[in-house]
């Protein structure tokens, strides 16, 4: 036994998430989105420049933003971390100065957004994922939420 686990301090909780949404969000001021999508080979999934009005008209974007989205994922047993969002990640760039340059003028994160209809949910971020995101010099943020939709 580790000593986080002698210390009551390892807890597993829950079961797995129910559905998932991956996002790559890339943040700025300056950012040009046909330069991010040419720099990065993908198109977004949506983007904007700083001061563009938003769909409804009435406001104005605080900052550019150039986003990318899995788009929901429903999920069967265990087939988060070793199908969809490994393969949602190596389907970004793997360059080290591609992602230097976003880095060094953008705000650059993934968020893994993770609905439950179980009061609490686990998940593994497994050794090869780690890898995946940190080549890519990509900072995780984990959002779970607990749906108690009667429709899923």
């Amino acid at each position: 036994m580790n000593k986080l686990h002698n210390l009551g301090l390892l807890a597993r909780i829950g079961g797995s998430f129910d559905r998932v949404f991956f996002i790559l969000l890339i943040t700025g001021d300056s950012l040009i989105p046909d330069e991010i999508s040419n720099l990065i080979g993908l198109e977004p999934t949506k983007s904007y420049k700083k001061d563009a009005e938003t769909p409804s008209g009435s406001q104005y974007r605080k900052t550019g933003a150039w986003i990318l989205d899995s788009g929901e994922i429903k999920l069967t047993e265990d087939e988060f971390e070793t199908t969809h969002f490994l393969k949602w990640i190596r389907n970004l760039p793997k360059s080290n100065s591609i992602w230097q340059k976003l880095n060094s003028n953008y705000e650059v994160a993934v968020r893994l957004i993770g609905y439950t209809d179980q009061m609490n949910a686990d998940f593994n971020i497994t050794n090869e994922i780690m890898e995946e995101l940190t080549v890519r010099n990509l900072n995780l943020m984990v959002e779970p939420y607990l749906s108690l939709d009667e429709d899923d």
